[in-house]
């Protein structure tokens, strides 16, 4: 139930969602990725390919997808010169390895292309940022420049709520590990309290 989790914060099954969200001492009510994103929630999915990116478009298209708004030049066309800027700061911020900011993003590999959904987030400016699998399938390098920039998000004060299956990872980065089982919470353990066996007792059994 991690993901489905994930996509009900998000806004994605209001009709089957109850509760409350919090974001920075405020309820918010969220009946759709639009409130998500005006509420300041942001959301990485675990297929990057299917739901993350748009293939056949450019870098900087992708990046730009979520601010499209921001990037209209007289209320009516979107300004070249503000999304070539925009991209040009993410491909450096988050060292996307591509030859231009025009290259296709399905020429890239999956590490960039994975920077590539995090920087089109990021450039909402949110509060908090959903990240569900963020290193499936990417190699050990990109592995560990995006456990470094998680690290430098949170430093910076933003809220990172991470789903991840594989549990160094989960210990590596997490100041709080949360459990599901079934689609329960389980277990909310501090960092301190958390091992592989104590995460693996709790995702396997409910209490």
């Amino acid at each position: 139930g991690r993901t489905e989790l994930m996509e009900t914060i998000f806004g994605l099954h209001p009709k089957n969602a109850s509760g409350e969200i919090f974001v920075e001492e405020s309820v918010k009510k969220i009946k759709s990725p639009c409130d998500a994103i005006k509420a300041g929630i942001a959301l990485v999915p675990e297929d990057r390919k299917m739901q993350g990116l748009i293939l056949n478009q450019s870098v900087s298209k992708n990046i730009s997808l979520t601010i499209l708004q921001q990037l209209q030049q007289w209320g009516i066309m979107l300004s070249n010169t503000k999304e070539k800027a925009l991209s040009l700061n993410y491909i450096s911020r988050l060292g996307i390895k591509t030859s231009s900011g025009n290259n296709a993003a399905q020429n890239l590999s999956g590490g960039n292309q994975q920077k590539i959904v995090i920087a089109k987030w990021l450039a909402t400016n949110p509060k908090i940022l959903l990240l569900d699998e963020p290193t499936r399938g990417i190699d050990i390098n990109a592995k560990s420049e995006i456990y470094k920039l998680i690290k430098s998000l949170a430093a910076e004060g933003m809220g990172i709520i991470m789903v991840s299956s594989e549990l160094p990872e989960i210990l590596a980065v997490s100041d709080r590990v949360l459990v599901m089982c079934e689609g329960e919470l389980t277990a909310n353990l501090p960092i301190a309290a958390a091992t592989e066996q104590e995460i693996l007792k709790y995702a396997i059994h409910k209490n």
